[in-house]
């Protein structure tokens, strides 16, 4: 291996822990992901997305008589720079049969940029010891329904390169007991 790499960026992260029945959490983070091969072009790395941001946030309120369980609500956003990727050669794929990558242009096309919106709600109740607590919850996942994009491949039954992307929209409940 004959390559270099560089990536340099500047990342901030602001957290407010859990206190007063709230958390909160800010991450961004602005880069640039390059390397240089053994030709000694420079090219991006497929992660070279630019900027990452990430936003969480959480609230709990004591509930009952007792005010020994709580409803809670929690969300989470994620803004991204798409990811770089290499792009197909069509007609040398569909002659082989298999994909081939256009090499030459290794990590020059860019994916759309990244969004998802989650949204999670629930109750969770504790015993009158809290030894004992039942969580049941809604998690609501990609709540824009944002067709984030996974990858871009040759599919040889359609002779095509297909987009295949990411999950759309994903409710999912969920129990947990704890002891």
């Amino acid at each position: 291996n004959e390559g270099t790499g560089n990536n340099q960026g500047l990342e901030l992260t602001v957290e407010k822990f859990f206190s007063d029945g709230y958390y909160g959490l800010l991450t961004t983070s602005i880069f640039e992901s390059k390397y240089k091969g053994s030709d000694e072009i420079e090219r991006n790395t497929p992660f070279n997305n630019g900027y990452v941001l990430n936003l969480l946030a959480g609230r709990e309120f004591s509930i009952g008589k007792a005010k020994r369980n709580q409803l809670f609500f929690d969300t989470r956003v994620s803004f991204a720079g798409g990811r770089y990727f290499t792009p197909v050669d069509l007609a040398a794929s569909q002659q082989a049969g298999f994909e081939i990558l256009q090499e030459d242009l290794a990590f020059s096309e860019q994916f759309d940029n990244y969004f998802r919106w989650d949204f999670k709600f629930g109750i969770k109740l504790n015993s009158k010891t809290k030894k004992q607590s039942h969580q049941f919850y809604l998690d609501l996942q990609n709540v824009t329904n944002n067709e984030n994009v996974f990858v871009r491949r040759y599919n040889r039954l359609t002779n095509n390169v297909d987009q295949v992307n990411q999950i759309g929209f994903f409710p999912d409940f969920g129990y947990r007991f704890q002891f």
